[in-house]
């Protein structure tokens, strides 16, 4: 049987309570992955059919453009990915989705969430995750036009601690829109407490 208790425990039974056909189809249709370090999730040119939620390890999603890969977003144990866009439209992705840590990966397939929707208190379970990408995706553009590369930095620890123990600086470097020789420049200087308010009020 599938080891889905940190799901359930930490996903679901904080939302309501699941009926038992619920359980037993979530337990029949969902998978566990135990991927290595480096192993991608999702390819581009490939549609998304599933809904992920991470157990272990960290994740990041990029595009490629001239041969340079450029990071959109990481994400860390108890967030669930995907690359919404073409799970919503079942149109072929452009993003990338790869494993930073060997990790454990929960996969809900689209038909089976199709299936739970059915029942209106599901549609709280996924409305909790778009808003969750609805605000993180505000926040990082305004974080853009509001911050300088400095105060971007301090802001991303803020949101992902202890992630520059996870996540290699190229990568933290390329998220942040940056060198990783700035980022080097940057980390260089002494953290200074900054007004991070501009950004969590959009």
């Amino acid at each position: 049987m599938h080891n889905l208790t940190p799901f359930f425990e930490t996903a679901l039974y904080p939302l309501f309570d699941l009926t038992d056909e619920e359980k037993e189809m979530i337990l029949a249709e969902a998978k566990i992955w135990h991927l290595e370090s480096n192993s991608y999730v999702i390819r581009e040119n490939s549609t998304a059919d599933s809904l992920f939620f991470l157990q272990k390890g960290v994740i990041r999603s990029f595009y490629i453009k001239d041969h340079r890969e450029i990071n959109t977003e990481f994400f860390f144990e108890h967030d669930f990915f995907t690359a919404l866009t073409s799970y919503l439209t079942g149109e072929k992705t452009s993003l990338n989705f790869q494993c930073l840590e060997a990790s454990e990966i929960i996969i809900l397939p689209k038909k089976l969430t199709d299936k739970l929707l059915k029942d209106p208190k599901w549609h709280q379970f996924m409305n909790q995750i778009l808003t969750k990408e609805f605000i993180k995706k505000c926040r990082r553009e305004s974080s853009f036009l509001l911050q300088d590369s400095y105060e971007r930095y301090l802001y991303f620890l803020e949101q992902f601690p202890h992630s520059e123990t996870r996540i290699p600086l190229f990568h933290i470097a390329s998220y942040l829109g940056m060198s990783p020789e700035t980022l080097s420049r940057i980390r260089s200087k002494k953290i200074k407490q900054i007004d991070l308010s501009q950004v969590n009020r959009i």
